[in-house]
């Protein structure tokens, strides 16, 4: 891993990562509701939902990070991203959900927990998972137009079979993202 150019600090954050075939279907979307909301499109590699932002640390403390999420024994889950949206307050159009998965909420509960006890400072607002799809969007534009301020959406399922620890930059291009770890969930979901 290499250092960035604030020095002796990442910017980084626990979240969950859509496998090829879902993020392909995600950025189709984004890509779509462009034409009515302009802003920039998130790019397909970047497509992501965050479940812990800790945000600036210094590098030296990675590896207490690293360590943390080695005893996750949650089960895999599917979720479900078929809540439509466009906050008027940072210009944000994504994707959320209307209902939080019982797993994924233990999930982000222990990942918080672990990250706290650790020393680690992250977000106080109420967890409310969703992928960004563009941001500068012109939300005023997301009222009129049905397609998408559509609500329920169509969802975008995927089984989520792991979780990744991400070191961000940001760049000309934007953010650029770095999976500096990956831990897989239980494979055996439970019984309803």
């Amino acid at each position: 891993m290499s250092l960035d150019s604030r020095g002796e600090k990442a910017r980084v954050f626990f979240a969950l990562w859509p496998d090829a075939a879902n993020a392909a279907r995600l950025h189709a979307i984004a890509q779509q509701w462009h034409r009515s909301l302009g802003g920039r499109v998130t790019r397909e590699d970047t497509l992501h939902a965050t479940l812990v932002f800790i945000g600036d640390i210094a590098l030296d403390r990675l590896q207490s990070l690293l360590d943390l999420a080695e005893g996750i024994q949650t089960p895999s889950f599917d979720i479900d991203f078929d809540a439509r949206g466009c906050w008027k307050h940072n210009h944000i159009a994504y994707l959320g959900m209307r209902q939080l998965p019982e797993a994924l909420q233990n999930l982000h509960f222990e990942l918080a927990a672990r990250v706290g006890e650790a020393g680690f400072s992250i977000e106080k607002r109420p967890f409310s998972p969703h992928i960004t799809l563009i941001r500068k969007a012109a939300c005023d534009n997301a009222a009129r137009d049905i397609s998408i301020n559509k609500n329920p959406a169509e969802p975008v399922t995927w089984m989520v079979r792991d979780f990744v620890l991400v070191k961000s930059s940001i760049g000309a291009n934007g953010s650029r993202y770095e999976q500096i770890g990956r831990w897989p969930l239980l494979e055996d979901k439970p019984t309803s």
